[in-house]
């Protein structure tokens, strides 16, 4: 766990409380999305983390890509913004309740090969088809929606 949420966590114990966060879609050449498998439970997600004291979001962003997967993004646009609380309220699986207010990044600039630094957090990041997304969390599915409207728009 990082810094921030740690003292955060100190004062509130295992309490739901609102926390800003990025995710992001980062597509291939081939049109394949990258995914990580989580150590923690398992599952298929995307990059994202908590935005951490005296960082910008786009900061935030950047070095969860780092860290989860090993590649440097070289250019981001935002694409969205999901706050809704019913879809953003997370409980993990030591009991901790987060509501994240999260911003939505894409990416098709990256430099580097997959090696992930955060094996506690990560335990793999391969690209995948976009019929992967459906193996998503409920709170990380609706950037795949946002990324389709802001492709139309």
């Amino acid at each position: 766990m990082n810094n921030y949420l740690s003292k955060i966590r100190k004062k509130v114990g295992q309490e739901k409380f609102i926390h800003p966060a990025a995710r992001i879609l980062i597509e291939n050449e081939k049109g394949e999305f990258l995914f990580i498998e989580r150590v923690d439970n398992g599952q298929w997600g995307i990059p994202a983390g908590g935005l951490e004291e005296n960082e910008t979001i786009e900061e935030c962003i950047r070095r969860e890509v780092k860290e989860e997967t090993g590649l440097e993004l070289l250019e981001v646009q935002v694409i969205g913004i999901s706050s809704n609380p019913q879809r953003e309220t997370v409980q993990y699986p030591n009991g901790d309740k987060i509501q994240y207010f999260t911003i939505e990044f894409y990416s098709k600039q990256f430099k580097g090969s997959i090696e992930i630094e955060d094996k506690a957090e990560v335990k793999r990041a391969v690209f995948k088809e976009e019929s992967h997304f459906e193996k998503l969390p409920l709170n990380e599915r609706g950037i795949v929606e946002t990324l389709h409207y802001f492709r139309k728009e």
